[in-house]
């Protein structure tokens, strides 16, 4: 069965139905039906699918090889299944087809059940179909999102406080002539609930309009869940309305008319003038937290990218292998590819090519169960695998620790394996040299460790290097060529001849290594940029409020600030006393982020084995930002009060 992409791509316009594919070369098959395309949310992405029978046909190894790495299953249970009465049977099923061969070679196979819907978001297990989501990374963005959301909402109930001598006079009114105290509360909540619902629908339409943008930033094919987005509106409409609404209205509701009537100032309460510090010190705690957070997690990408890998990735060019092989033997396709690799090598900007089963940055995807021989005890334990020839180590600048590399003859090394250094505690080995020698046995095959290499990180730094176990076996999966950086596009077209000489039919794919094993770190340097933005956002709503609070409070003080100035005092003076006031508690707000920030970032370092230090500067800085930032925002309105002519607040006194 083809999909649809692939009949279009393949047939156009004709029915493919009963046409005839070759596939890499070598296998006819026919086509018997059209699938949909795979949806992009779906971890199974696939143009062909063929028969499983087929594979049997070819080799009655995938019909009975329980313990292949090759093969993902899938179990539709009937409704009403329980999955746990289906896990207690699956143990003696393995044991009844191979409780045998468990014994005689000391394995142990296990069968575990994964909801399909679990898969992307909470599955860990390796040989992934896709590269997963983090469940973790969901949700730090959720709690971030509402961070700030609540930094919005914070702003809201200080200015409607702040400027609530503005409608005393209102509420004076509207009580002299009845209102009661439920009637003003429930029109300053509706008043919240239409500014909510305004901001709601800006948002929702502004998430429509923007979908294609954060899903090209997001590198996932996000789709918006109507059902979900109308429950989200209408969770978000009723508590941004209470918790916006409810306090202001509350509070500026309980104005009593008779001071109101005699002009006396009702917000003079200890108590509100406390809570809005509060808020503050809340808000800017908040940014402070998100600042140290941005520049850690910047730091923890670039110290990724830059660490020593234990191999040299800069200058190394990758062929994917060709599937297309006219041989017919093992020793012609050898033979081929040693022809191949000589005309690369007399290239003069090539210094060594080398073939392997799989490169970095990838899962390795092959392995094989091996262990020390005791007798009476199990000592064998799985181990990865790679398959390389003879220049493997050269070619990817790794260091012999001890023993020989890998011989030009393959029939010389037969039984022989070359172990990293990761595999000696594995094993037992107290360090290199010791090992050399030793014996490794895998049910009834034995192999002769021949030497031990430096750890290298097959995959991203979230996790140390594990056992690796390497065969002198060509494979031709993939040929690594060791290149220099200058004139790449010439040497590229120069191994394109070669390619089509050797491998005509193939495809010529190529990759530079040290970009596709630093696109490991691509969802960090997302998820980096989603909260570089929230932080900013963060900051910049939180200044809003601060401006529109310190204006407010400025406005009050007028006179005051007259008086001063008659009184002799200089604009600095003014400045120091009105910025006094709202600084401190940015101050204290830096005091409480800090230690805050620390635990998070603790926390979250702990996913990766390699990781930055928390160093003092970064909480520094985030402080030193958050405080300039707060002085900004508040001296321009300080500075215009101060500057102002004395004899205009005081003309009418």
């Amino acid at each position: 069965m083809i999909t649809e992409r692939i009949a279009r791509k393949y047939f156009g316009d004709e029915d493919p139905v009963g046409r005839m594919i070759r596939i890499d070369g070598a296998i006819d098959f026919m086509v018997t039906g059209i699938a949909g395309n795979p949806p992009g949310n779906s971890h199974i992405d696939f143009d062909i699918l063929l028969s499983y029978e087929n594979l049997i046909r070819q080799s009655r190894s995938w019909d009975n090889s329980w313990v292949s790495e090759r093969v993902y299953s899938y179990v539709l249970l009937n409704p009403g299944t329980n999955p746990m009465a289906l896990k207690s049977k699956l143990p003696p099923m393995v044991e009844s087809f191979i409780g045998a061969f468990m014994k005689e070679a000391f394995f142990l196979l296990e069968f575990r059940l994964v909801r399909l819907t679990d898969i992307h978001l909470h599955s860990s297990i390796n040989n992934e179909i896709k590269v997963n989501g983090s469940f973790r990374s969901v949700v730090t963005l959720g709690i971030v999102a509402l961070l700030v959301l609540l930094i919005a909402f914070i702003n809201y109930i200080n200015l409607a406080t702040s400027r609530s001598l503005e409608r005393a006079h209102e509420v004076g009114i509207r009580k002299v002539n009845g209102a009661m105290k439920s009637d003003l509360v429930f029109q300053f909540l509706t008043e919240s609930a239409v500014l909510n619902l305004l901001a709601l629908v800006i948002s929702l339409v502004s998430v429509v309009i923007f979908l294609p943008f954060f899903s090209q930033m997001m590198a996932s094919p996000l789709k918006m869940d109507y059902l979900m987005g109308g429950i989200l509106f209408i969770i978000l409409l009723l508590t941004g309305t209470l918790f916006t609404g409810l306090l202001p209205a509350v509070y500026i509701s309980r104005f009593s008319p008779g001071l109101v009537m005699k002009g006396k100032n009702p917000t003079a309460s200890a108590w509100i003038s406390r809570l809005k510090n509060f808020l503050v010190l809340f808000q800017f705690a908040i940014s402070v937290v998100l600042i140290i957070s941005t520049i850690m997690i910047f730091r923890q990408v670039s110290f990724m990218r830059d660490h020593d890998t234990g191999f040299n990735k800069e200058g190394l060019l990758v062929l994917e292998g060709p599937r297309i092989l006219n041989v017919n033997s093992r020793e012609a396709l050898l033979t081929g590819y040693e022809s191949f690799r000589n005309d690369v090598t007399a290239l003069p900007a090539v210094a060594g090519i080398t073939s392997t089963s799989v490169i970095p940055g990838r899962e390795v995807g092959l392995s094989r169960v091996f262990g020390v021989p005791v007798e009476g005890r199990n000592t064998e334990k799985r181990i990865d695998v790679y398959n390389v020839d003879d220049r493997f180590v050269r070619t990817y600048e790794l260091k012999l620790l001890a023993g020989d590399d890998f011989s030009r003859s393959v029939q010389e090394d037969v039984g022989k394996i070359i172990l990293n250094e990761s595999a000696l505690a594995y094993y037992g080995f107290s360090d290199p040299r010791s090992a050399i020698g030793k014996i490794l046995r895998g049910g009834k095959q034995e192999v002769t460790i021949k030497a031990v290499i430096n750890d290298f990180n097959q995959e991203s730094l979230r996790e140390i290097p594990g056992p690796l176990a390497f065969f002198n076996q060509t494979a031709i999966s993939f040929f690594s060529v060791r290149t220099g950086l200058k004139d790449v596009n010439r040497l590229i077209t120069s191994l394109e001849k070669i390619w089509n000489e050797h491998y005509p039919g193939n495809p010529f794919n190529y990759l530079f290594l040290s970009d596709f094993y630093d696109e490991q770190y691509s969802a960090d340097r997302r998820f980096s940029r989603l909260i570089l933005a929230s932080s900013v956002l963060a900051v910049i709503i939180a200044c809003l409020g601060l401006s529109g609070l310190s204006s407010y409070a400025i406005s009050r003080r007028t006179k005051e600030i007259g008086i001063r100035k008659s009184n002799g005092a200089s604009t600095v003076q003014v400045m120091y006393l009105l910025n006094r006031d709202f600084l401190k508690w940015v101050v204290y707000a830096i005091i409480i982020a800090t230690p805050l920030a620390w635990w998070a970032m603790d926390n979250w370092l702990e996913n990766y084995a390699y990781k930055t230090s928390m160093s003092w500067w970064v909480f520094l800085l985030a402080g030193i930002v958050a405080l300039i930032t707060a002085f900004l925002t508040v001296s321009w309105k300080s500075y215009k009060a101060s500057c102002s002519n004395p004899v205009e607040s005081l003309r009418y006194e």
